[in-house]
């Protein structure tokens, strides 16, 4: 059988209606492609203006396509360029085998590899990369895709701000000035390569760095400008966050400078009194214990003290009393020289050490007291101060510093008892004095809290009738092995160390329930007087505890007499009076303890709401002896008579006295005379008496 040729196209016969829908079908397909092409040039478009690199190898590593962005990266004009070829044959080997390791990983496992930060193969900088796997319609691995995103500037940024917070750890840690400042060197050549950068501490003087500089200036808190950092940079060449970097790198140094100048400062006031510049305690313990220990020679320990320092706060204010203490510390100073050492160890107290013999030091010392003493203008008020001084010598009274400060200050605690502005030195009887006052004042302490103390009272006569008017509360001390204690060898005590106060609050509630106690057993109510102390009376809680203590008592507010002294109220009249009336308030009666001692004048004396004067026993004590006295005598009852106050007499021991007294309208007296201070059972048979004899 002949085989028949095939039909030529032109001989192909297509029906019409299928030749339309053949038509059809192509027309729709050229719609389709030209959407395609469309879609395929907005898709490229888009790839091309992302600034991140996009790209797709296939399983050998060869690039299917890449943006724009990878082209230009790798030195190429058109991607056409750069399709078929493998990283390794763009860089070199040793760069490629790292991109090329994690690719073939990706292809692999089909996992993708995300947000990894790695170093550019060209150029500086840093790039985000992220890779997936490739996949074909069916899902399996053709291939990789891969995208990063350079970020070389976040990288800069976050060099830049660890640098800077290196340097702000370092200023909290308290690294040295100097050794900051070479940190801050280096760091700034590693992050500005090839361009010089210095630091200019020298207020305006320029730096080492040529022009063109950009300075940035170097400020303290208090906005004074200490010097500059100066890098060699174009205008141009710096951008914003470099700019913001290296200005905080100089506010970074000008932060150093501050605490520097603060550890300095608190180092030097560790040691020094910031008011006169003078070492303080512990850089004198330290030179001291130096000085001491090298036992070269003979050393001497004075403690300095103002005479009446208080005066001059109380009366000029606190800030001329620190001129005074500026003053008092540069005359000591000129007077010592580089000699010796001066210390103000607090208030108006100063500390001065002398390598001189006993001799030599108490004849500088002298010379040294007599320059505070030359006269001065304090804020344009002239005044003279004195010192006391106490002086305790390494060849006789220790040979460590501790013991030589306390002995001086014992020593000068002699000098103010026997009235100041004086020199004293040390004797070993002061400190065996010191010992028992410190012994006898935990005594005191165990006492107060044992209820130790007890009262007498001593009888006060009406001179008129003859008869008791009153008692005055006196305390003693049942001492468990010296015995019952007068107040004379307490009570000073007590008031120096502000156990005065506890005491009186014991004396004043006994006082207050033994009257309770008489007025119990049928003896008719008499007054009974109480001591108030200055620092009792001083304290703003003293009329609380009269009102308790009377309340505690039941007694009636008018049976209690309180008496103050009258130096004590001529201290603060205006504060005096104020309390006073606080007390008359409550119901008690006042009266003025060793009248005539105080210096007080009718004008002031008629202000304060008082009932009795009590003269003190030093006027009566040498009648009818001493006219003087005696003039005195009939002065204050002449005084009291006119201002309507009962006038009482105390210490009267003779007749001559209780005559002299009654002649001059003398109301009342107490004193061995009529009766010592007794105990309370004693009184109360003499009250008993009292009240018959008054019946009677």
């Amino acid at each position: 059988m002949t085989e028949q040729a095939a039909p030529s196209p032109a001989e192909i016969v297509i029906p019409s209606d299928d030749a339309r829908d053949l038509q059809k079908m192509i027309d729709l397909l050229r719609v389709q492609h030209a959407n395609l092409a469309e879609r395929y040039e907005w898709l490229e478009a888009m790839i091309n203006h992302v600034p991140d690199f996009i790209y797709a190898k296939d399983l050998q590593g060869r690039f299917l396509f890449a943006n724009r962005a990878v082209v230009a990266n790798n030195g190429f004009a058109k991607v056409d360029d750069l399709i078929g070829l493998t990283d390794g044959e763009i860089h070199l080997e040793a760069d490629a085998h790292g991109i090329d390791e994690t690719e073939q990983r990706v292809m692999e496992t089909g996992r993708p590899d995300l947000g990894v930060e790695e170093p550019r193969l060209k150029g500086e900088g840093w790039l985000m990369m992220s890779r997936v796997a490739l996949r074909d319609r069916t899902g399996a691995v053709i291939g990789v895709v891969g995208a990063s995103r350079d970020i070389t500037a976040r990288k800069r940024a976050e060099e830049l701000m660890a640098a800077q917070t290196k340097l702000l750890h370092d200023v909290a840690r308290g690294v040295e000035l100097n050794s900051l400042l070479k940190d801050a060197g280096q760091i700034l050549e590693r992050l500005l390569p090839g361009r010089a950068a210095g630091f200019d501490l020298d207020g305006p003087a320029r730096s080492h760095i040529e022009a063109p500089r950009k300075d940035f200036s170097i400020n303290c808190r208090d906005g004074s400008r200490q010097g500059a950092l100066a890098v060699s940079l174009q205008p141009g060449e710096i951008d914003a966050g470099l700019a913001e970097f290296l200005t905080g790198v100089a506010q970074t140094i000008g932060i150093a400078i501050d605490r520097n100048r603060d550890i300095a400062r608190i180092a030097y006031l560790a040691e020094h009194d910031a008011l006169t510049g003078l070492p303080n305690r512990t850089l004198l313990d330290r030179k001291l214990g130096t000085l001491l220990a090298a036992r070269t020679r003979a050393v001497a320990v004075a403690f300095l003290d103002l005479d009446h320092f208080k005066l001059v706060n109380d009366s000029l204010g606190h800030a001329a009393g620190d001129e005074l203490l500026k003053v008092v510390a540069s005359r000591i100073l000129s007077e010592i020289g580089e000699s010796g050492i001066v210390s103000r160890i607090g208030g108006d107290e100063f500390i001065i050490v002398l390598e001189a013999g006993i001799d030599d030091a108490l004849n500088r010392l002298q010379a040294i007291s007599a320059h505070i003493a030359r006269p001065c203008s304090i804020d344009g008020v002239d005044m003279q101060v004195t010192c006391s001084v106490g002086v305790a010598s390494s060849q006789a009274h220790g040979s460590i510093a501790g013991e030589l400060i306390a002995n001086a200050d014992m020593a000068l605690y002699r000098v103010k008892a026997a009235g100041r502005n004086g020199i004293q030195m040390f004797t070993p009887s002061m400190a065996e004095e010191a010992r028992h006052k410190l012994l006898r004042i935990e005594e005191l302490r165990r006492a107060l809290a044992q209820d130790e103390f007890v009262l007498h009272f001593q009888p006060q006569k009406d001179i008129a009738t003859g008869r008791i008017s009153g008692v005055e509360a006196l305390v003693r001390w049942q001492h468990p092995q010296a015995g019952l204690l007068a107040p004379a060898e307490f009570i000073p005590l007590a008031e120096e160390t502000g156990l005065i106060v506890e005491l009186g609050e014991v004396v004043l509630g006994k006082a207050c329930r033994q009257m309770r106690a008489w007025l119990d057993q049928g003896i008719p109510a008499i007054r009974v007087a109480v001591n108030v102390s200055a620092r009792q009376f001083r304290e703003p809680s003293l009329c609380d505890k009269v009102s308790a203590a009377l309340s505690a008592a039941g007694l009636d507010p008018a049976l209690l007499e309180l008496e103050v002294t009258e130096s004590l109220i001529m201290e603060d009249v205006e504060g005096a009076i104020s309390r006073m009336l606080e007390l008359k308030a409550l119901g008690v009666s006042l009266s003025i303890d060793d009248f005539g001692t105080g210096y007080s004048s009718l004008s002031t004396l008629k202000l304060f709401p008082l009932s009795r004067l009590k003269i003190d026993r030093s006027f009566i004590a040498d009648i009818p002896g001493q006219s003087g006295d005696m003039a005195i005598t009939a002065a204050i009852v002449a005084l009291g008579q006119t201002l309507d106050l009962e006038v009482i007499a105390e210490g009267v021991e003779t007749e001559e006295q209780a005559r002299f007294l009654a002649e001059t309208g003398c109301e009342m007296f107490q004193g061995y005379l009529f009766a010592k201070p007794l105990p309370a059972a004693e009184i109360a048979g003499m009250l008993q008496a009292n009240s018959l004899s008054a019946s009677a």
